[in-house]
Formats: structure tokens, C-alpha cells, sequence
């Protein structure tokens, strides 16, 4: 065909067959799809599912009789821990995954008569390894090489920081930053390296993989801040304006109780209705701060104003559990858990939102600041990580970083009803539903992703 012929291999599943995705898989499924979109490129995928087994002309499924492995304690998908798994298990995992991808690889040329020219994986880990071990078996074939862009993530260089802090070493032993370093992936003076260019998603995130990994060439290092899906994440205004019939938008939703509990499920409807509504999503992690925002809706359901909670996301039992327990001993009576949602309800749920708040320590980049920006709605989060980097005064506010959680609630608190006695959601949020769209197209993220590569390599 002549295309110019790209594989992605990604970490985690995408949001298919009824299996919600982490931020990464739905970032891999959107490249994925905004690749093909251009000109003269195909772009083919991998990713690994417990759940799915789709085998698609573009898109494999790497079959797993386990859950995805993660890199952190806590995931909205996984409880299988990379640091639980045995030096055995982890060796037959990248010999499978670099067998699977290899044979696939190898199939599409065969069929195409086309040749790869790039290869992309997804986290700076042991897909990074696989891809590298593959171009070095294509390249002994006889097949020829391609480089090698590595897209980190965070999660992963969160599990290296760990492993370099040492204070928890039960559950973060030295044990993957070492294995890392002695395959020499990042080593970029070696013949033996594997990376050629390493994007990351924000200012801070080149600082957090620098710091990791000191041998790699700073310049080599590019900046591509997330794109989001234009198509599901806008302002919804047809045929009826969502916002103005949201009170009936939203009893149609009901409440997910943990796993296990006695309690049941609700309609989003307080009996005695609501003025205004906050809106969070993320996975119920330590440093996503859910417990920060619980405090901060005690504080704000005093006001005259009827102030409604939308927690989105989930996290393991034991975190449901902790989190539905902390909203219950607070007394709140406008906040509701509606579990994890698939895009097109978040997008739903944003519009219904006068204020988006995500209060996470240190965020990567915050892709759910520019989804609920894009459906028109300002943002509150706090200073620190990627949000940094976009979050101005004309989209919304970052509160000051903290470790005491009840100061960053009060924070939060006085936020919030900041934003609704000054009637944010129309004063800025088409500002920053114009700000997302300018700037975080993901068909412009990935042709400057392709010229970067394309200029280091």
C-alpha cells in the first residue's frame, strides 16, 4: 500500500466490551484511532485484557487469565501488582508479550508488503523492554530496525521513585529501577540502548523522568500534552441544553454502593433538590485526594446554596468502602458515588457540573481537567504536577499545595463557592471549552508527536 506503518503497544486495556479503562488505555485507544486518521499512516495496536478478546484488523488483544499488572498500589481496573508477581512470572510475561508482538508484526508485513517505520510504547516500562527486545529480533531476521519512542505515563516512574526512597519496602522493594537500569533501555551512550525519543505529558513529568533516569539525553525528551476525544467531550446543547434540564439528566443516573455492601443503590435526586453541582472523577488513590474533596462538601453544603457532589471513579473494595464510610461519619446529604462511567456519560455528567474539582497531589497531566473543560465547564485543582501547565484564571483555580488535608478541604470549600457566587460556569466556561479545543486536539497531538520523532531521528 505504501503507508507509512506504526505499532503501539499499550499497558492497559481499552474502555470495550463493558471494561472500564485507566486514563492510559483510553489515551492509547485515542492515539490509536487519531494515527489512522491521518494521511498515508496506519497505525496497529496491542494492549492486554483479562476481560476482552478482540482481534481486530488493527487491534490485538494481549489475552491474560489474570488481571493487568500495574505499577502502583491502587488502580480502577487491577489489584495485580508488578512487585507481586515472581521473577518467573515476570520473565513468561515479557517472553509472551515479545513472542505475540513479534509474530503479529511480522504478519502485517507479510500481508501489506509495507515495512514498520516506528514503534511506540506506552509507559517506561517493561513494554518499553518488549519493544526493544522485538526490533532486535526483527533486525537479526533480516527485517531492518525503526526507532523507538517511549510514551511515559507517570505511574510507572511513580514506582521508581518509590523504589529509590526506600521507606516503604514491603510493598515497593528495589527491585524494577534496578532491572531497568541493567537492561539499559534509557542508556542512550550504549549501542545497546532501546529508547530513541521519550515524550512525556507535562513540564513536570520531563523533571520526574530525568530524574529517574539522569543518562538520557534531556533533548531528547519532547513535550506532548494530552489530547482528549473532541467527538464525546464538548458542550451539549442538542437537541436540549443538557445544563438547563439537568435535574432530570441526572435522577436517571443511580449511586454504586461498594461491592459487597448492604446499602443500595440511589437516584441522583436530593428530596429537596439542588442549586449547583461539583463534579469529580478519578480512581479512589491516596494522592487523587477524594477524602480532601469529602471534607471540602461538608464544609460547602452549609451554604444557602443546594450544593450536590458527583463522585465518578471507583478504586479497590477496601478504598470504596473507606470513602462511602468517610461521607457517611461527615453528615453529607447531597453527595453521590455513581461508580465509574463510560465516555459518553462523563461527558454527560460534566455538562451537568457548574464546577469540575480534582484535587490530586502531583497529577501527571490531568486529562479529566480538559475533558470537563472541553464540555464547558471551569476547573479547580491544586498547585502542583501537569495542571500547572494550563489551569489559568481564565479556565478555573489551582488552591494552594499542601499536606494538611483539612486545610487543602477548606481551600477546596472556599473555591467552590467562590466559583458559584461569581457564576463561573458562564463566565468561564467557554473559555475554557475554546482553551481545550485550540489546544488539546488530539489529531495536533500526534502530528507533532510524529514531527518530533521524525526531527530526533
Amino acid at each position: 500500500m505504501g503507508d507509512r506503518l506504526i505499532f503501539q503497544l499499550g499497558t492497559n486495556n481499552w474502555q470495550r466490551g463493558g471494561e472500564f479503562a485507566p486514563g492510559s488505555g483510553i489515551l492509547h485507544e485515542a492515539h490509536h484511532h487519531a494515527y489512522n486518521a491521518l494521511p498515508g499512516l496506519r497505525c496497529y495496536s496491542m494492549y492486554p485484557s483479562r476481560r476482552q478478546r478482540f482481534q481486530e484488523e488493527y487491534v490485538r488483544v494481549f489475552a491474560l487469565d489474570h488481571d493487568i499488572p500495574i505499577c502502583e498500589s491502587i488502580s480502577p481496573v487491577s489489584n495485580y501488582r508488578w512487585h507481586g508477581m515472581s521473577e518467573a512470572e515476570v520473565a513468561a510475561y515479557r517472553k509472551r508479550l515479545t513472542d505475540e508482538v513479534a509474530s503479529w508484526m511480522d504478519e502485517i508485513e507479510e500481508t501489506t508488503g509495507d515495512r514498520f517505520e516506528l514503534a511506540i510504547a506506552h509507559h517506561a516500562f517493561m513494554n518499553t523492554v518488549v519493544m526493544r527486545d522485538v526490533i532486535r529480533r526483527r533486525a537479526e531476521a533480516g527485517r531492518g530496525t525503526m526507532p523507538l519512542l517511549c510514551f511515559t505515563h507517570g505511574t510507572e516512574l511513580k514506582m521508581y521513585a518509590n523504589e529509590q526512597r526506600g521507606d516503604r519496602p514491603d510493598e515497593f522493594p528495589s527491585r524494577f529501577l534496578p532491572f531497568m537500569r541493567d537492561e539499559k533501555i534509557f542508556d542512550y551512550a550504549d549501542p545497546a540502548h532501546g529508547v530513541d525519543v521519550v515524550a512525556t505529558i507535562s513540564a513536570e513529568q520531563v523533571e520526574a523522568f530525568l530524574a529517574v533516569f539522569p543518562e538520557f539525553p534531556r533533548d531528547r525528551v519532547v513535550l506532548s500534552p494530552n489530547g482528549y476525544n473532541q467527538d464525546i467531550f464538548r458542550r451539549l446543547t442538542e437537541p436540549t441544553d443538557v445544563y438547563a434540564d439537568r435535574a432530570n439528566v441526572l435522577s436517571g443516573f443511580l449511586t454504586q454502593p461498594p461491592e459487597g455492601s448492604d446499602r443500595k443503590p440511589e437516584p441522583v435526586a436530593p428530596p429537596d433538590g439542588f442549586d449547583a453541582v461539583v463534579a469529580f472523577c478519578g480512581k479512589f488513590a491516596d494522592w487523587k485526594r477524594l477524602d480532601a474533596l469529602l471534607r471540602a462538601a461538608a464544609i460547602y453544603e452549609q451554604h444557602e446554596l443546594r450544593i450536590l457532589t458527583l463522585v465518578i471513579g471507583s478504586g479497590p473494595v477496601e478504598a470504596q468502602v473507606q470513602m462511602h464510610d468517610l461521607a457517611a461519619d461527615l453528615g453529607l446529604r447531597r453527595t453521590y458515588f455513581v461508580g465509574p462511567r463510560p465516555q459518553d456519560e462523563l461527558a454527560l455528567l460534566f455538562n451537568c457540573a457548574d464546577i469540575g474539582c480534582f484535587p490530586s497531589y502531583r497529577e501527571p497531566f490531568g486529562l479529566v481537567f480538559i475533558e470537563c473543560m472541553a464540555c464547558g465547564t471551569p476547573v479547580i485543582g491544586a498547585d502542583s504536577g501537569g495542571p500547572r501547565d494550563f489551569v489559568t484564571p481564565e479556565v478555573g483555580v489551582l488552591v494552594p499545595e499542601t499536606d494538611d488535608r483539612q486545610e487543602l478541604a477548606a481551600s477546596l470549600a472556599a473555591a467552590v463557592i467562590r466559583s458559584l457566587d461569581e457564576g463561573w460556569k458562564g463566565a468561564k466556561g467557554p473559555a475554557a471549552e475554546a482553551y481545550a479545543t485550540e489546544n488539546f486536539s488530539l489529531v495536533s497531538q500526534v502530528s507533532k508527536l510524529l514531527e518530533d520523532v521524525d526531527r530526533l531521528t
